[in-house]
């Protein structure tokens, strides 16, 4: 009696709402036929030179992706992909200078923390005649590298910081450029 009940209860219960779904609804590809050719040579402009962040994680730098073309903030030629953007060129170059010197100042850290590491164990191998001067030594040089960390990380937030002001200037800065302004493609709609 029981399972009848239940059957026929769930015969006659309304169907559950829809989920409710997170994914954007589908963007249109293909643009309109009856559209201006202009708009299409723009399109494919903005195609080649717009740039985005490479989804390939295995790089251990920053990537980018430009048309085809991947770039690494380590590369010599990554302030080549802001070229169209006077100003985002210049932001490019200042954070692969912030992220160099970052690098540096890091190694220089894990040099000094491996110097004084090594000498604090070579304290009781070596004796106790020199047992003060590498304790000195390997404090001194400990310290040294925490101090070099420190003063690299402002250099990394820099770098970091930098690089997204330059995409953003970039991008932004390449939809508003003119014809004339790049190596013949751009807008060629007149603009209000």
């Amino acid at each position: 009696m029981i399972l009848l009940t239940l059957a026929l209860l769930a015969q006659t219960a309304p169907p559950p709402p829809p989920a409710p779904s997170d994914a954007a609804p589908p963007v249109a590809t293909a643009p309109p036929a009856d559209e201006p050719a202009q708009v299409h040579h723009f399109a494919d402009f903005v195609d080649r030179h717009l740039i985005s962040l490479d989804p390939d994680l295995g790089k251990a730098a920053i990537g980018l992706r430009q048309g085809e073309r991947t770039f690494s903030i380590k590369d010599d030629d990554f302030v080549q992909a802001f070229s169209l953007v006077p100003e985002a060129q210049a932001m490019a170059r200042k954070a692969q200078e912030d992220l160099r010197t970052s690098t540096l100042l890091q190694i220089g850290a894990l040099v000094a923390v491996a110097a004084g590491s090594a000498a604090l164990v070579m304290v009781p191998l070596l004796g106790a005649g020199l047992m003060i001067p590498l304790l000195i030594a390997g404090a001194v040089l400990d310290l040294a590298g925490v101090v070099l960390l420190i003063v690299g990380l402002p250099f990394a937030l820099s770098a970091n910081t930098e690089f997204i002001k330059a995409l953003s200037a970039y991008n932004h800065g390449l939809l508003k450029l003119r014809p004339g302004d790049s190596d013949g493609g751009g807008l060629t709609i007149p603009m209000p």
